[in-house]
């Protein structure tokens, strides 16, 4: 579809045209040499189209010409007769003259089968960045090359790759989705140089979630970020940042793109931003100009050889030439519309002067062309409170609870061209109250003045002949009071630990000396012992002496991790599995005890770095407890939650509960809460100090919440 009002094309899905693109998430965009034009969608395949008779080919699983791998589709990109199409499962290579699809996963060397971006580069490379790496294929002998090493030797540990680019230079670079920032890899001088965000430093690069990396004419580096537009400074390393505020129409930028004009185009959350390198200033486009929409997608940008621009959102395919796009020249006027002080409304508060307690004010603007106001951008600042702009798309602004004093409201408006309107201005005062008048302020200062005089002559005399001995006499007494405070609570919370720890010891040791005198008495009956029963005094002895070892072991790894010699294996695991197996290992012991168990993942897996044998040991830890201390009928629930670069495990039990008083103790050997049945439930306490040096020592957090009676919620953060 054409619009000749605005020069745009426009390809989306028609659900009665067959002859339409397959679907309106647009994910990919190349023209082959043929001047077809390779559309890939969000899960609708590829489709091939022919601008000359609007004929539009479909590619998906089921093709019969051209079956790809996956209809989820995240880039496209070509070389010669050659097209490459990622998927989320596997790269497809197209031959246009052998008329053949060959499919490259990890099995053919690829180190991911989501393949989340592509480059061509001159050398008729193609490089693949996947969810876990690049690697690159080369298009002549169709080997394929593993070049993770390079990160992974860089100490760069994100390797989800969301855009590659080869400059005129012929450095690459590559963008990292997660928080990798921005590497440079110099293959002439083999170095590798990694930008990153750091959070004072304003100069460094804005955002380590890189989306999109483009070079203009004079050989400026600008990459798109979650975060902002950056322009790079090789000679210096330092990034210059165009935001929100500067004129950019969305901080989320997806696409980049430079026109035969060295212009910079930018895709992006709320519309298409147009960059004049010259002089730095942007215009704003979005739906209202004739684009699909307001919201475009990443890896969804092209550029091709006639100087067309592409992008693709999530309502379709754009495509028009920059020159073709007519730009306004209309500058904004600002102005004043009316005023509420404290809810009474004023036309006009110029020069004016409120009471202390009128200090609440809305102000209300408009400006004088009412075309595209949703793009128009209020600066605005109030001299007396702040010496920054602040940016709305509102045109109401509120201040609330003013102190006394001379205020300017400044405020001026930028264009959804880019152009800055000059500055309106309104100036009024708040007046102090008659107490914090100059004269009050005086008389108080006099008053105080002749107070502190008198006072200080009538307690000098006896100040200077007390201060030395009282001086003297307090430190004694307070460094005496904290060392005695010190020392006994160190022997209560002794004596507490011992005490737990005699009672865990004393019930297995009782169980084991009984069970050894019935064994003897019963051997010395005529028949002597049946096997049955023999069979189950061991059964009984074995399970005493794992429960004596258990705590001993705890006992000993305790004094480990504090002397600091207890080491971990830290590896990549499935925190899931890990979570899910520990709790199942204890399935039948907690249903026998009318139980129930209930463990919910809210994702099927989740890798992060940790020791497998210690995560386990501490999910049964907390399992273990909370059985302990639940009666029948209730109820224990395990749940992991996905915090993106972390990951939350929840135990949540229905029992007796912990006082809050005991939260900040239950974690200390020596500061165990004393529970009168802890000899029947077996626990001495050791469990949930190892528990928490354990996953002190992964950098994770564990926390309690509960109330006496209302249950238990361990809380542990990886």
């Amino acid at each position: 579809m054409f619009d000749p009002n605005t020069n745009i094309e426009h390809y989306k899905k028609d659900p009665f045209d067959e002859n339409s693109i397959s679907d309106n998430s647009i994910h990919g965009i190349y023209e082959d040499k043929d001047g077809l034009l390779w559309v890939g969608t969000n899960s609708k395949g590829v489709n091939v189209i022919n601008r000359k008779n609007y004929n539009v080919k479909h590619l998906n699983k089921t093709s019969k010409d051209y079956p790809i791998s996956d209809d989820n589709i995240n880039d496209i990109v070509g070389i010669d007769n050659k097209i490459f199409i990622a998927t989320k499962n596997g790269l497809n290579e197209v031959d246009k003259d052998l008329k053949t699809i060959n499919i490259y996963n990890t099995e053919d060397g690829i180190c991911n089968n989501n393949i989340t971006a592509l480059f061509a580069d001159s050398k008729k490379n193609v490089w693949i960045g996947t969810a876990n790496g690049i690697s690159v294929l080369n298009t002549n002998t169709n080997e394929i090359i593993d070049i993770t090493d390079i990160l992974t030797n860089h100490n760069i540990e994100d390797q989800y790759i969301k855009v590659i680019y080869e400059d005129s230079k012929g450095n690459y670079w590559v963008g990292c989705f997660i928080d990798g920032g921005l590497v440079k890899i110099d293959p002439n001088k083999r170095t590798i140089e990694n930008y990153r965000n750091k959070k004072e430093d304003k100069t460094s690069i804005s955002s380590n979630n890189i989306r999109s990396i483009v070079e203009d004419k004079n050989g400026n580096i600008y990459i798109g970020t979650s975060y902002g537009l950056n322009k790079l400074n090789e000679s210096n390393n330092t990034f210059e940042r165009y935001l929100e505020k500067d004129g950019l129409s969305n901080n989320t930028v997806y696409g980049l793109l430079v026109d035969d004009n060295n212009n910079l185009w930018a895709s992006t959350n709320l519309g298409i931003s147009k960059l004049d390198t010259n002089t730095m200033t942007f215009e704003t486009f979005n739906i209202i100009d004739g684009f699909q929409g307001n919201e475009f997608n990443g890896r969804a940008y092209y550029k091709n050889k006639s100087g067309e621009l592409f992008f693709g959102g999530i309502n379709g395919l754009n495509i028009f030439r920059p020159n073709d796009i007519n730009m306004s020249r209309y500058v904004p006027t600002v102005i004043f519309d009316e005023f509420k002080v404290n809810g009474k409304v004023y036309k006009d508060i110029n020069n004016q002067e409120f009471k202390y307690n009128e200090n609440t004010i809305n102000i209300s603007v408009f400006i004088s062309n009412y075309k595209n106001t949703k793009n128009i951008q209020y600066m605005y600042k109030l001299e007396g409170v702040s010496d920054s702009w602040d940016i709305s798309r509102s045109n109401n602004i509120n201040y609330s609870d003013l102190a006394p004093g001379t205020y300017a409201i400044k405020i001026k408006a930028r264009s959804y061209s880019g152009k800055v309107s000059d500055e309106s201005v309104v100036k009024f005062t708040i007046k102090p109250p008659i107490w914090k008048s100059k004269a009050a302020i005086l008389i108080y200062l006099i008053i105080i003045t002749i107070v502190i005089y008198r006072t200080i002559n009538s307690v000098k005399r006896l100040d200077n002949l007390v201060k030395n001995k009282t001086l003297q006499l307090t430190k004694e007494m307070e460094k005496n009071d904290k060392l005695l405070k010190k020392v006994i609570e160190l022997e209560k919370r002794k004596n507490n630990y011992f005490v737990n720890l005699s009672h865990e010891l004393r019930t297995p040791l009782n169980v084991i000396s009984s069970t050894e005198q019935l064994v003897t008495e019963l051997n010395k009956s005529k028949d002597g012992i049946g096997k049955s029963k023999l069979n189950g005094c061991m059964q009984v002895v074995r399970r005493n002496t794992k429960r004596l070892l258990n705590l001993i072991n705890n006992i000993i790894d305790t004094a480990k991790i504090e002397s600091g010699s207890y080491q971990l294996n830290i590896r990549e695991h499935d925190i899931v599995y890990i979570v899910e197996e520990a709790t199942l290992s204890l399935k039948d012991y907690i249903e026998r005890k009318g139980i129930e168990l209930i463990i919910d993942p809210e994702m099927e897996e989740k890798i992060i770095k940790c020791d497998e044998h210690e995560i386990e040991r501490c999910i049964v830890n907390l399992v273990s407890n909370a059985a302990k201390f639940t009666p029948e009928g209730g109820t224990i629930e395990v749940t992991i939650e996905d915090l993106d670069e972390k990951v939350k495990i929840i135990v949540k039990d229905t029992g007796i509960g912990i006082d809050k008083k005991y939260h900040d103790s239950i974690f200390n050997r020596f500061n165990q809460v004393v529970d009168q049945g802890a000899e029947s439930k077996g626990g001495s306490g050791l469990g949930l100090t190892i528990t928490k040096q354990i996953i002190d020592m992964h950098g994770g957090q564990i926390s309690v919440e509960s109330e006496l009676g209302k249950g238990c919620k361990f809380i542990i953060i990886l």
